[in-house]
């Protein structure tokens, strides 16, 4: 009695087996795990942008021990930039081939931007 529920047991094991790997079969066909970017529609395509920036003026400055993009910009603007930060940081990345302003290394030059203002 026993063996024959163990047998139907099994039996009822592969079957809910089979039918779990056909599931997950058809699912991975018809809807994919992964994303499917839609080959019908035509991608958009991000319009290039070329680099810009206002600064007419500009100045190379040797940077010393302890020197930050705020401390030359500061020494180099006495009565006040004329700009935000966000603005001084683009376009010293502009003037500096993306150059990160965080990243400024000692006895290096770089270009910096001169605002009116």
């Amino acid at each position: 009695m026993i063996a024959r529920g163990v047998k139907i047991m099994k039996k009822w094991l592969w079957i809910l087996a089979i039918a779990t790997i056909c599931f997950a079969v058809y699912y991975d066909f018809s809807r994919g795990t992964l994303p499917v970017v839609d080959s019908s529609q035509p991608a958009e395509e991000s319009p290039t942008e070329i680099a810009q920036t206002n600064v007419e003026r500009t100045v190379d400055v040797e940077i010393e021990a302890g020197q930050t993009l705020l401390s030359v910009m500061e020494q180099l603007h006495e009565t006040g930039m004329g700009a935000d930060m966000e603005m001084i940081k683009a376009d010293f990345r502009l003037l500096n081939d993306n150059q990160p302003p965080e990243e400024l290394q000692q006895g290096e030059v770089y270009t910096f931007p001169l605002y009116e203002g």
